[in-house]
């Protein structure tokens, strides 16, 4: 088996969207890495998926150590990489400490450029690659009490076009995936009762998503095929971007 070729790393692997990505992805046909911080999570996670003939992979790691993450990471050749880890907390800004503010911009931005730049050495001796950003409807149509979340998922999006323009050269595509309120078991309480109906009536489509309704999506970003795509981001949001 060739990494190169067929190998995807998935930060944030351990649950929720990561985790689903995983599946989506071993059942495609790819090797799967996954990473995050709860080992025993991942390790269930990793046993789990599909195809186990092609000996999926975890790593506990904590991508904000870009030391640790350049030890244990720049020696793959990998075909894909999801920068899916990501953390969030409800405050007004002007009630963010130094400290959250910094836990947030080192896991969602920094974390991710530490990832990035472990692996793209590699894609670009390859001369192929795809990196998916995932990013938020917040990132450009902000809510209170999410501004700090939403900024680092604004500064991704531009990550990400940054990125696309930098690595063309190298048939690397960078693309961005922009979920808006997906319904999982770590949100499911946040989003059921009264504020949860608040935010529906926000949404086109008056409800949130289910993980699986983004497996089409995940699965055409990541597609062999699909080798003229970059520098995109792709709403999956019920139509909550598209107006006021």
């Amino acid at each position: 088996m060739n990494d190169s070729l067929d190998t995807i790393l998935i930060t944030g692997a351990s649950r929720g969207l990561g985790a689903n990505f995983a599946k989506v992805l071993a059942d495609d046909g790819f090797r799967i890495i996954g990473i995050g911080r709860n080992k025993n999570n991942l390790e269930k996670v990793i046993s789990n998926l599909p195809n186990q003939q092609f000996n999926h992979q975890f790593l506990e790691l904590d991508i904000t150590d870009e030391i640790s993450v350049n030890k244990q990471l720049s020696d793959f050749n990998l075909y894909g990489l999801i920068n899916n880890a990501g953390i969030a907390n409800t405050k007004l800004l002007h009630n963010e400490t130094y400290s959250d503010l910094s836990n947030i911009i080192d896991t969602n931005l920094l974390g991710s450029l530490n990832v990035s730049n472990a692996v793209i050495p590699k894609m670009i001796i390859n001369k192929r690659g795809k990196i998916i950003n995932i990013a938020s409807t917040l990132g450009y149509r902000p809510l209170a009490y999410v501004g700090a979340y939403s900024a680092t998922k604004a500064a991704l999006i531009q990550v990400t076009k940054s990125q696309s323009i930098e690595l063309a050269r190298y048939n690397i595509c960078v693309n961005a995936l922009a979920p808006g309120y997906i319904l999982t078991d770590i949100n499911r309480d946040q989003l059921g009762g009264e504020t949860g109906d608040l935010l529906k009536k926000k949404i086109p489509l008056k409800r949130f998503a289910t993980v699986d309704e983004l497996d089409t999506i995940i699965s055409m970003l990541l597609n062999t095929s699909n080798t003229y795509m970059t520098g995109a981001v792709v709403a999956v949001d019920g139509g909550l971007s598209t107006g006021l």
